[in-house]
């Protein structure tokens, strides 16, 4: 008797395990099975991203690469975790957003969804993008990681919005020289540096629709220089 009951508490111990590694300390119930797939875990997150349960789609996302190592959905777990810290918006799920992503590029350089992973790596630095008077680092990285796409995917069907993105991202970083150029002529009456700043756009940023707004400060610095 002592023996059975030994045994079933045993049994009980480590199913009790498996279920609390699963879930973690909190959120949805991301629950192992039997199956050598892990396709219902893979099914969970997916629902979990539809009705928009973050949190429910990283646990369950991430219990699958955890517990599963052989399963068919790892590249697409990864990617189901990088969008939901993606949607998320966080300040630190941004940066989680960026590392999964990433993680996909590393692990599955060859998936058909590399191009939107290598997308998506760009769309999350543009979403932690700040305004022109701000410090313009992630604008850069954002550049930096579409810049990569371009030159690497230019038959993808997600060219078009990363050409747009870009854009934006360059009038951003020529706006940020343009307002220091205008701080220096206006405030410290700078005018040599107002003009050196204003040519360091030009030359940076010769795409930027805000070529004529440089060269209108130009023009006002040389005036009074």
């Amino acid at each position: 008797m002592y023996s059975s009951w030994s045994s079933l508490w045993i049994i009980f111990v480590c199913v009790l395990s498996l279920v609390l590694v699963a879930t973690g300390c909190g959120g949805g119930a991301a629950i192992l099975t039997a199956d050598p797939t892990g396709t219902p875990l893979f099914d969970q997150g997916q629902d979990a991203l539809v009705e928009e349960d973050w949190n429910d789609a990283i646990a369950a996302f991430d219990t699958l690469l955890r517990n599963y190592p052989s399963s068919p959905y790892l590249a697409e777990a990864r990617l189901g975790i990088g969008r939901a810290y993606y949607e998320q918006g966080r300040v630190d799920s941004l940066i989680l957003a960026v590392d999964a992503f990433q993680g996909f590029l590393t692990y599955h350089p060859s998936h058909k969804f590399v191009d939107y992973a290598q997308y998506m790596v760009g769309m999350t630095y543009v979403k932690q993008m700040r305004t022109p008077d701000r410090d313009q680092a992630p604008t850069r990285r954002a550049i930096d990681a579409m810049d990569q796409f371009l030159e690497n995917y230019p038959d993808s069907s997600l060219h078009a919005s990363v050409v747009e993105e870009r854009r934006k991202a360059i009038d951003s970083l020529a706006a940020h020289e343009l307002q220091v150029a205008r701080w220096q002529a206006s405030r410290d009456e700078d005018w040599d540096a107002a003009i050196d700043r204003v040519n360091f756009a030009l030359e940076s940023f010769p795409e930027t629709t805000l070529k004529c707004d440089l060269l209108f400060t130009m023009g006002d610095a040389y005036k009074e220089a």
